[in-house]
């Protein structure tokens, strides 16, 4: 669920501008200075994720954390698994093990965010960059890592300077009966 911010459409949108600008650039500026892979695809959703539902389930500190690490890992571990770690980047040449790589990592990210009651659906991009080699060797694997807690810190900070009760760790209780509320206990 969006928070209203202000009660219209356009003030949400305005705060969501606003806010992903601010994160976005700080690590930009990290990303320029020292030459180091802060800005990747995957944390855009999870920048929007947390500004546009700050109080959903997905956007838990807890649940951004857990499954972009849950991501990293799979997809490391499936780099590994196919030897695929010191292979050259080439997502248009996709091999056997590469497919192999790609499908272990997905598929294992997905069952263990379920598992672990940690859904953070922007992580399996993550564990697919991961998996195709795009970002492979450790050093700039955990900077995947370290820009996931940044961002986490930024969006906290900015949505309680805003007002929104934004949760330290856990989700808040679980809405309705859905199948994903099973994911909070």
């Amino acid at each position: 669920m969006a928070v209203n911010v202000g009660g219209s459409r356009g003030t949400l949108g305005f705060y969501v501008l606003i806010a992903i600008a601010i994160t976005t650039t700080l690590l930009a500026l990290l990303a320029h200075f020292l030459q180091e892979p802060f800005v990747f695809p995957s944390v855009g959703p999870t920048i929007f994720i947390l500004f546009f539902t700050p109080l959903g389930l997905q956007a838990a500190p807890r649940n951004v954390l857990g499954g972009q690490l849950i991501g990293i890992v799979c997809g490391y571990l499936s780099l590994v698994i196919f030897g695929l770690t010191s292979a050259p980047v080439d997502i248009f040449d996709l091999t056997g093990a590469r497919m192999g790589s790609a499908i272990v990592a997905l598929s294992f990210t997905a069952a263990l965010m379920v598992w672990l009651g940690l859904p953070h659906a922007p992580a399996g991009a993550t564990t697919l960059i991961v998996a195709l080699g795009l970002v492979h060797t450790l050093p700039h694997i955990a900077i995947l890592f370290i820009a996931v807690v940044l961002v986490v810190v930024c969006a906290f900070v900015i949505n309680r300077v805003a007002g929104i009760p934004v949760p330290w760790w856990r989700p808040p209780t679980p809405l309705g009966n859905s199948i994903s509320s099973a994911c909070t206990r």
